[in-house]
């Protein structure tokens, strides 16, 4: 059901479709919105979000003044989601003043929301190399004085707290978990207010976040989880591989080496096997070639070169694919992983198309999860069916942390 012909809005769009049964936007609202937007003109995408973003915090804004904390909370955390529609087709280098604003709305709008839950959110002081990633502890409701399991709630290439507490976060929390969000290097404020990039060594990400989640009261250090979804299928078994606190691990869906699938794309772009051997360099013909075909296709030139190589610090495709080239996990690596894992993969989702591999590659308890187009649930981390993979993800995670 496509509300957009420009298939960079339409996905956009998606998301707050896809985060409709955990407060994102409802049909009604996201045809309002589609209505506004001329063809494939992102300015008038970004306000047209960002507008009916700011009529969800009036509203808020208004219930709150009465008295209505719940429906306080249901308008931010809508509003928090149409924000972050508004800002991601303005992603990329230079960065777009406009990009900044609308993500630093969109978290003061997301905390607000946060701290209208019952017990409110936590802010969480994570240091991190001369730096604090921020984080947000989602205490979940009950008596203070119990410990519970937590998870701890990742992002991948593009997608910052709001989005992963849409996501997953929300369902965990209903589930009765302790759940802890955070933005590392490469994601949310980080990338978007001190420009940091992403880094494939995510266990230097993950130690620091579970340092600070040991000291918070309520939380039992042996049932730590970690949950990452979308390029976080390869950063949750990265860590997992380093940091043995984690107590149960899902990687949705899993990845084993991003960077290879780069190569299938330059093959079907008509680079050789003599060019593909010498990569990551590429010559400056092939170079060209290859920029020629991603510009022009307006999807490919949003995920490699607006996203892609800000979040990754590159400038061009050379230097994107030596960055690429390192997110692989090697045999010894995956041997390492020791904690009970969760492999998902997605029928129609490119992302999982190495899932099985890293899968069978795995020594430790593991448990494969596969979501069919049948379901809904086939597209890139079961997007349009989340309540169904959520309890299927839930499901196994109280299983396996009450072992």
């Amino acid at each position: 059901m496509a509300l957009f012909a420009d298939p960079v809005h339409d996905e956009f769009a998606g998301w707050a479709l896809g985060f409709a049964p955990y407060g994102g936007g409802d049909i009604g609202e996201v045809r309002a919105i589609a209505g506004e937007v001329k063809p494939g003109d992102d300015d008038s995408f970004a306000t047209a979000f960002s507008t009916m973003a700011q009529r969800r915090i009036d509203e808020g804004d208004s219930a709150l003044a009465l008295g209505h904390r719940e429906t306080a909370h249901d308008c931010y955390l809508r509003a928090s989601c149409f924000l972050g529609v508004a800002y991601h087709v303005l992603y990329g280098t230079p960065v777009d003043p406009r990009l900044v604003e609308l993500f630093q709305l969109q978290m003061a709008t997301f905390e607000k929301a946060l701290m209208l839950l019952d017990p409110p959110a936590e802010k969480v002081d994570v240091p991190y190399e001369g730096t604090r990633i921020p984080a947000y502890f989602l205490r979940a409701a009950g008596d203070r004085g119990s410990r519970r399991p937590v998870v701890l709630v990742g992002g991948g290439w593009d997608s910052a707290m709001a989005e992963n507490h849409l996501g997953f976060g929300a369902a965990a929390l209903r589930r009765g978990y302790h759940v802890l969000l955070f933005d590392g290097p490469g994601q949310g404020k980080l990338l978007i207010e001190e420009g940091l990039p992403l880094r494939h060594d995510w266990e230097k990400v993950i130690t620091a976040v579970i340092d600070a989640a040991v000291g918070i009261e309520g939380i039992n250090p042996d049932r730590i989880a970690f949950y990452d979804w979308s390029l976080g299928g390869y950063l949750a078994p990265r860590a997992a591989a380093f940091e043995h606190r984690i107590a149960a691990m899902v990687a949705d869906p899993g990845q084993i080496d991003v960077g290879g699938k780069f190569t299938g794309m330059l093959r079907m772009m008509g680079l050789n096997d003599q060019a593909l051997a010498k990569l990551p360099e590429l010559d400056a013909d092939d170079e060209q070639r290859v920029m020629t075909i991603i510009n022009s296709d307006r999807s490919l030139r949003w995920k490699i070169v607006q996203r892609g190589f800000w979040t990754n610090n590159a400038t061009d495709m050379s230097s994107y694919m030596a960055e690429m080239a390192k997110w692989k996990l090697d045999a010894d690596q995956v041997a390492a992983i020791r904690c009970p894992t969760l492999i998902t993969a997605a029928e129609s989702d490119l992302a999982s198309s190495n899932a099985q591999e890293l899968f069978d590659a795995l020594k430790c308890p593991k448990y494969f999860i596969r979501f069919t187009d049948a379901d809904g649930a086939g597209d890139h981390c079961e997007f349009f069916n989340r309540s169904m993979a959520n309890r299927k993800i839930l499901d196994w995670l109280d299983d396996t942390l009450a072992a």
